[in-house]
């Protein structure tokens, strides 16, 4: 399918179940906003309150369940037990009666939501509530309860004529209907319903009491999950460290903007902030060390660096990549949602079919709020414009990756692999502030108690910048004792190898190339561009030959292989 008529590019959205539904759910799902605060409620909703389904069903399930209820310090009595298919993809009725009937009994049996059951059941089966309070900060969905919903053209509803044919589909997340658990019966599956939590920072009681804030703990396997759990526990103890990479260049302008602003929300946290504008994918030849950060579009499947079974990702690493289907399973690592969980990242979100561009979730409104301190929880329901509709949230909600702020986090670092990361952030805050002695001072100490590549890239560029090659160099030449690299600093060094040709040191470049080189497994388009980049600087050397054989080795990679 051509990408670029995969989403809606209209000016205004189509409000469809506003359209569909009756008078009631108007006032339910209405635009007036009062004072209840999402943060005000987490402060006084404490971890106590959450709740978390397991499928029994499911093996790993419920040991999942057990492991964040003890990492959280969630009561284990707050765990709900289903009986479920284990299938990621369920029909209508098997969601109905697995999972929506059952687990609206099970939170009214245990006193966790109050309410008053309508008389009949809805078109769909499903027991309804007349009315609800409830005071649950967060059902949490564990890996074994089904993903998605498969569409029933027998229970499509017609509705208005004004509604194009492309969302007249009730398939959709089952996170995205378990939301809405506590809605009347006359809510429709079919389309969707705006989420009267976007981009807000309160909603109105009737609202708070019809909604339910969904995440989910799933992945690929039950390890991964683990790991997820324990590295954002982790990453809030030390606050997050690393970088920020946004690709752009996506089939639509809109989506390019909301990564920019994105991008420079993390700029202005004091990131260390790559933007990657080329139309081709961002890959290998890319600088992606302590991917802290990672936003972009617009790839079918998970490709590369994302795909290596051993990227150093750091803990509580937030990962985004828009794409229509990038959450269609979360047990295939092929997929976005399933790639970033193996590979460790502990924030993401994606969409089990087909969203359109404006009803998935906002990069920049998602990142904003976790930066201020917030919780995943929370910045997923402020980044999400629908509701019963596409969207899933993988990750703790709980989970605040900036719980710790830089200050603290540079008071309480230990060293580490990313530590030095936290060393740079500090160095763009000192520069953003005009003080360029201070941003050196504090960085040479920092680089003379832990030395590492990207500090010194980060200084060698500062030094050169400010005209100063010798203390460029200086910084620079640290690399000498180095003979072999980690996997995600082999662009890296590309650039500190170019950083000292360009400041006249370009035996050592050269050096450094023919290490690089010398690497075993190299990716394919980076040796490519490593051969090409070494054989101009061999070439400015006087190795003619050692050029030539360059050369020579980049045209037998690009030459396509002969059928036999």
């Amino acid at each position: 399918m051509n990408c670029r008529k995969k989403y809606s590019t209209r000016k205004k959205p189509v409000r469809l179940k506003v359209i569909l539904a009756s008078a009631p759910i108007l006032l339910v799902l209405g635009l007036f906003f009062a004072s209840l605060s999402l943060s005000a409620q987490d402060t006084a909703a404490t971890a106590e309150k959450v709740l978390i389904v397991v499928n029994r069903d499911d093996p790993d399930s419920l040991a999942i369940g057990r492991h964040y209820a003890s990492a959280r310090d969630i009561p284990e009595t707050n765990i709900i037990e289903l009986s479920a298919p284990t299938e990621e993809t369920i029909s209508i009725d098997q969601y109905v009666e697995t999972v929506a009937n059952p687990l609206l009994n099970a939170l009214l049996e245990n006193n966790w939501v109050r309410g008053v059951k309508e008389s009949a059941k809805d078109r769909y089966g499903r027991e309804r509530l007349a009315v609800s309070v409830h005071d649950i900060p967060y059902l949490v969905l564990i890996r074994g309860i089904p993903l998605r919903i498969a569409n029933d053209t027998a229970l499509v509803e017609e509705g208005n004529g004004n509604v194009p044919d492309q969302f007249r589909v009730n398939n959709g997340s089952v996170d995205g209907e378990v939301a809405l658990l506590f809605a009347p019966r006359d809510v429709s599956m079919t389309g969707l319903l705006p989420n009267p939590y976007f981009g807000k920072q309160s909603v109105s009681d009737s609202d708070a009491n019809r909604i339910l804030r969904v995440s989910r703990l799933d992945g690929p396997t039950k390890e991964s999950v683990l790991n997820l759990i324990d590295r954002s526990v982790e990453a809030e103890e030390t606050g997050l460290m690393g970088r920020a990479y946004i690709d752009l260049g996506g089939p639509n302008e809109k989506g390019d903007v909301w990564l920019r602003e994105a991008g420079e929300l993390a700029e202005a946290a004091y990131f260390d902030t790559d933007f990657h504008t080329a139309r081709r994918k961002m890959d290998y030849r890319e600088r992606l060390d302590a991917p802290a950060i990672y936003m972009g579009w617009y790839s079918n499947k998970a490709y590369a660096q994302w795909r290596a079974p051993r990227w150093p990702v750091p803990a509580g690493a937030i990962g985004f990549h828009l794409h229509s289907f990038s959450g269609k399973s979360v047990r295939d690592p092929k997929t976005w949602l399933g790639a970033f969980v193996a590979q460790g990242y502990c924030a993401t979100v994606g969409n089990v079919y087909e969203p359109y561009l404006e009803y998935t979730h906002r990069p920049q409104i998602l990142l904003a709020h976790l930066l201020d301190g917030g919780t995943f929880g929370e910045a997923v329901m402020m980044s999400m414009p629908t509701l019963s509709w596409q969207s899933v949230a993988i990750g703790d909600p709980l989970f605040r990756p900036f719980k710790v702020g830089l200050e603290a986090q540079l008071r309480e670092l230990q060293a580490s692999r990313f530590a030095t990361y936290a060393y740079i952030r500090e160095i763009n805050r000192l520069l953003a502030s005009g003080d360029r002695e201070s941003a050196l001072s504090f960085g040479r100490a920092k680089f003379v108690d832990q030395p590492s590549l990207a500090l010194a890239y980060k200084l060698g560029r500062i030094y050169s910048r400010g005209e100063q090659p010798r203390e460029a160099v200086e910084v620079l030449k640290i690399i000498r004792y180095m003979t072999t690299y980690s996997e995600d600093e082999y662009v890296l060094v590309q650039k500190i190898a170019n950083l000292l040709h360009d400041l006249g040191e370009s035996d050592l470049a050269l050096q450094l190339y023919q290490n690089l080189l010398d690497e075993r497994n190299l990716n394919k388009s980076l040796k490519i561009a490593l051969y090409e980049a070494g054989a101009r600087i061999a070439s400015h050397q006087g190795e003619s030959n050692m050029a030539s054989r360059w050369e020579l080795e980049v045209r037998k990679l690009k030459t396509p292989p002969q059928d036999q």
